[in-house]
C-alpha cells in the first residue's frame, strides 16, 4: 500500500480525454495528479457499476483515502463511488456533473435523436458545436469522431433504448462543483439545485462561457479555484515539481 496523498483524476471517456490534457497539466504543477482510465470493449454491456468496481479495486489498495476528481461521465462514476465508499473518498471534486448525475452529453444527443428528424451524423454535427462554442469548421469532423467513439467506448446509463437518470443528492466528504453557465447540457437552474444538498465545507464554482467542456478553454483559471480547494483541505500537502501527463 502508498501512504502519500493521491489526487486522482477518473477518465472513462478515452476518446475525450485530450480535453482534460491542459487541466490535469496545470494542477500537476502543484500536486501530482494520477490518472485511473477505464475503457469499455465492445463485448461488454454498457455499465457505471462495473467501472466502479474497477475503480474500488484500485483505491482498496491505498493507505489513505483518495481526492477524487472527474468530468461528465467520468465524474458520475466518481459520485457513485463516493456515496458508496464514503471513507475511501478524502474529497470529491466534479466538473459539468449534474445533480441527477444521469443528465451528461449523451442524454443531450439521444434526447436530440429522438426529437428531431435527423441522421445520427448530422445529429453528432449539429451538437459538437454546442457542446464545443467557437469550434472552427475544420475541426468539427474530428469533434464527431471523437464523440461517436465516446457512445461505444464510455460506461453510460443511456442508449438509443433508455435513458436513465441516478438519484439527486449530496456525499458525505468535501464537494466542489465546477460548471459554466451557458452548458447547454446542464442548465443553470438544474445545476443549482446541488445547494439543497451542500454542507458548509462544500462549494460551486461557475464561469460564463467555454460550453460543456468548460475546462478546456478555461483550463488555468478552474485549476486555481480546484487548487484553492485542495489546500484548504490539505493544508500541509508536500508540493511536486511541475510534471507532465502524456495523452494520446
Amino acid at each position: 500500500m502508498t501512504n502519500r496523498p493521491k489526487f486522482l483524476w477518473i477518465s472513462a471517456s478515452p476518446s475525450l480525454k485530450y480535453f482534460h490534457r491542459r487541466l490535469i497539466n496545470h494542477l500537476s504543477q502543484v500536486v501530482k495528479v494520477e490518472l485511473w482510465e477505464y475503457q469499455q470493449t465492445l463485448d461488454e454491456s454498457s455499465s457505471i457499476d462495473g467501472a466502479v468496481k474497477l475503480l474500488h479495486d484500485y483505491i482498496a489498495e491505498l493507505a489513505e483515502p483518495v481526492h477524487l476528481i472527474g468530468h461528465g461521465i467520468s465524474g458520475t462514476i466518481a459520485l457513485v463511488y463516493a456515496r458508496l465508499y464514503p471513507a475511501r473518498v478524502a474529497s470529491l471534486t466534479l466538473l459539468s456533473v449534474a445533480v441527477r448525475p444521469g443528465i451528461n452529453w449523451h442524454s443531450y444527443y439521444y434526447d436530440r435523436l429522438w426529437s428531431l428528424p435527423y441522421s445520427r451524423a448530422h445529429i453528432l454535427k449539429s451538437i459538437s458545436t454546442d457542446l464545443f462554442p467557437g469550434t472552427s469548421a475544420r475541426h468539427v469532423c474530428d469533434l464527431v469522431e471523437r464523440m461517436e467513439r465516446d457512445l461505444v467506448e464510455a460506461p453510460s446509463s443511456h442508449s438509443l433504448f433508455q435513458s436513465t437518470l441516478l438519484p439527486a443528492g449530496g456525499v458525505d466528504m468535501p464537494l466542489m462543483i465546477c460548471a459554466c453557465q451557458s452548458d447547454p447540457v446542464i442548465k443553470s437552474s438544474a445545476l443549482s439545485k446541488w445547494i439543497n444538498y451542500f454542507k458548509p465545507v462544500d462549494e460551486i464554482w461557475r464561469v460564463s462561457t467555454g460550453g460543456h467542456f468548460f475546462h478546456h478553454i478555461h483550463s488555468e483559471l478552474v485549476s486555481y479555484h480546484i487548487q484553492n480547494f485542495w489546500q484548504k483541505l490539505e493544508p500541509a500537502i508536500v508540493f511536486h515539481q511541475p510534471m507532465k501527463v502524456e495523452f494520446n
